[in-house]
């Protein structure tokens, strides 16, 4: 899809569902697709390392994204964070406890480094409890997802009608 053509808003659910709660953010953005069909706004899950994110941001106006965090927070812990004129908050960003190669609070900075960063960027990060391999999500995450998922849902909703009026695109 050329930069031209892609919807203005994207979601994007970073982690890995092998390794337990780190799978949220992916197991969001699935959810979140689900709600938006008839949206004008794009979904991606991305599994791998979150510097990936350079490319699927190139010549999006919003971008809201999804992500497990570690900060010592209750599992469960809903942190929405706005990354669109100052770096995130340096224990999101120099923490050792990422489950990724880099963080993503790392790729963002790296994207607004680079001039790659969106206009909008919002972080919903959430805390998850265990991040074995093979593990589930925890009964913690389980339970918040459905507000996860509705927070994300009109975050791009509201997203899209601010933005919709400059790029052409109509809000539902």
């Amino acid at each position: 899809m050329s930069d031209a053509s892609r919807p203005g808003v994207l979601v994007v659910g970073v982690g890995n569902v092998l390794r337990g709660d780190d799978g949220a953010g992916i197991e969001v953005a699935r959810r979140v697709r689900e709600c938006l069909r008839s949206d004008d706004i794009d979904v991606r899950e991305l599994p791998g390392d979150p510097t990936a994110l350079l490319d699927v941001c190139l010549g999006r106006e919003a971008v809201v994204l999804v992500d497990t965090m570690r900060s010592g927070a209750s599992p469960g812990t809903i942190r929405r964070l706005d990354a669109s004129t100052r770096p995130l908050p340096a224990r999101e960003r120099h923490g050792p406890r990422s489950t990724h190669t880099a963080g993503l609070a790392d790729a963002v900075e790296l994207a607004r480094a680079l001039g790659a960063l969106p206009a909008r960027a919002i972080v919903y990060a959430v805390e998850g409890r265990r991040y074995d391999a093979g593990a589930e999500l925890s009964d913690a995450l389980e339970a918040i997802l459905p507000t996860l998922v509705e927070r994300v849902v009109r975050e791009a909703r509201s997203l899209h009608a601010s933005h919709g009026s400059l790029t052409g695109f109509s809000a539902s």
